[in-house]
């Protein structure tokens, strides 16, 4: 029954729009809407570390990383690493209201699209020789064998080790630190097929229109070729802010709130990441468990109380 509601009033929000999908600033099926960047979690986030969290474990592995090539006569330069700031789950949700548009519009301010991208370190490269050493592409180097799996592997299997419930062959892998986040974008893509959020983006799009704008989609707003770079014109730097910019960026900001479109793809997103959660309870559990003792080990390698036998 609460499934068929929630349908019915994203169909009446596409017909009559205003007031629409908020019930007590509720969305229909009890999840708030989101308003403000704490309100943008979502189910799979309880599989991974926060962003302070994720911070120290990633400092500790880098520095096991760093002292393993050591003993290869490899001189790595480690990626200083920072809690990642961008609101997490902010592009599932299509959240826009960190960018200040009054000011910028799409672009945000100076910085905005590095900040977006940024994984908590900046991208950094490696030689040949580095790489297989970090990866154990080579079993020996400068006469000493490589770790099965190179230093990365290495670096993990201390950070995982001690991980109850855990079976040891998965103390000893390497740790994939993308895994939730490609179950995430497994839901993202069931719920892009989902025909609620087609719905929420024709109660924008009419919005918009009476407001004077003609886009189907926010994406389409967004990607204007007038300020965006398109495969077109990625050879021409566009200005940013423009007024006419600004204007657009606005007005689709305000649509996005008054179709409660921030709040009908929670609840949509939600749903669908529950039933991932559903389909991968066991690998997701075991996930945790790894990340509760890689934080727990960081601690430990961060404040010298873990000494390694390279």
């Amino acid at each position: 029954m609460r499934r068929g509601l929630r349908h019915a009033m994203v169909a009446l929000c596409g017909a009559t729009l205003a007031g629409c999908g908020l019930i007590g600033g509720v969305f229909g099926d009890g999840i708030p809407t989101p308003g403000t960047a704490a309100d943008l979690g979502l189910p799979l986030d309880a599989y991974e570390l926060g962003p302070v969290d994720r911070a120290q474990a990633l400092r500790a592995r880098f520095g096991l990383i760093t002292e393993c090539l050591r003993q290869y006569r490899i001189d790595f330069q480690a990626p200083a690493v920072e809690p990642a700031t961008y609101p997490k789950n902010a592009d599932y949700l299509g959240w826009m209201e960190d960018g200040q548009v009054r000011q910028y519009g799409y672009a945000g301010p100076p910085g905005y699209a590095s900040f977006m991208a940024t994984d908590g370190f900046e991208p950094y490269t490696v030689t040949d020789e580095q790489f297989n050493v970090l990866t154990g592409k080579t079993k020996r180097f400068h006469g000493k064998a490589v770790p099965s799996g190179g230093c990365e592997t290495k670096a993990d299997s201390v950070l995982n080790q001690g991980a109850k419930g855990v079976p040891a062959a998965e103390v000893t892998k390497r740790f994939n630190r993308k895994e939730v986040q490609g179950l995430a974008d497994d839901a993202s893509d069931a719920a892009w097929r989902d025909k609620r959020i087609g719905a929420a983006e024709r109660s924008w799009s009419d919005c918009m229109k009476r407001a004077g704008f003609d886009y189907r989609t926010p994406v389409d707003a967004m990607g204007d070729p007038r300020w965006a770079t398109t495969a077109a014109n990625d050879e021409i730097e566009l200005p940013r802010g423009t007024p006419e910019e600004i204007r657009t960026a606005l007005a689709d900001s305000a649509c996005r709130r008054e179709v409660d479109y921030y709040g009908i793809r929670k609840a949509v997103y939600t749903e669908h990441q529950d039933k991932i959660i559903r389909d991968h309870r066991g690998r997701l559990n075991t996930i945790r468990l790894l990340n509760e003792s890689r934080l727990a080990n960081a601690m430990k390698v961060l404040n010298g109380e873990i000494t390694v036998s390279w």
